[in-house]
């Protein structure tokens, strides 16, 4: 998954419009078209800006990590985590990290 198109899921999971996304990081809606299908290439400065914006890591959008391996269900799982507020995070990972097979988990870092 390219940069353009981490962009574009991230903002349709948070609910945004590009226009929205645009106001957010100061540039015009067809700004932000630009950036998702790929016609723009990035700047540090704007990565971090999307990046924020999107409440991701500017590490997230510039890694090269194909996530398409992922099940149906971990998808599902991403996809509630990054929209949830940090408490809900914390929640997640405790009740994850105190499951008897934690072991497991503690490998995966």
């Amino acid at each position: 998954m390219n940069i353009g198109e981490k962009i574009r899921m991230r903002r349709k999971e948070l609910g945004l419009t590009t226009e929205e996304l645009g106001r957010m990081i100061g540039v015009q809606r067809a700004a932000v078209t630009k950036y998702e299908k790929g016609y723009i290439d990035l700047k540090a400065a704007q990565v971090q800006a999307i990046a924020d914006a999107l409440q991701i890591s500017p590490a997230l959008l510039l890694s090269d990590a194909d996530d398409s391996e992922l099940t149906p269900e971990e998808h599902r799982l991403l996809r509630a985590y990054r929209a949830a507020d940090d408490r809900a995070r914390e929640d997640a990972l405790k009740t994850l990290l105190d499951h008897p097979k934690k072991e497991l988990l503690t490998k995966v870092k």
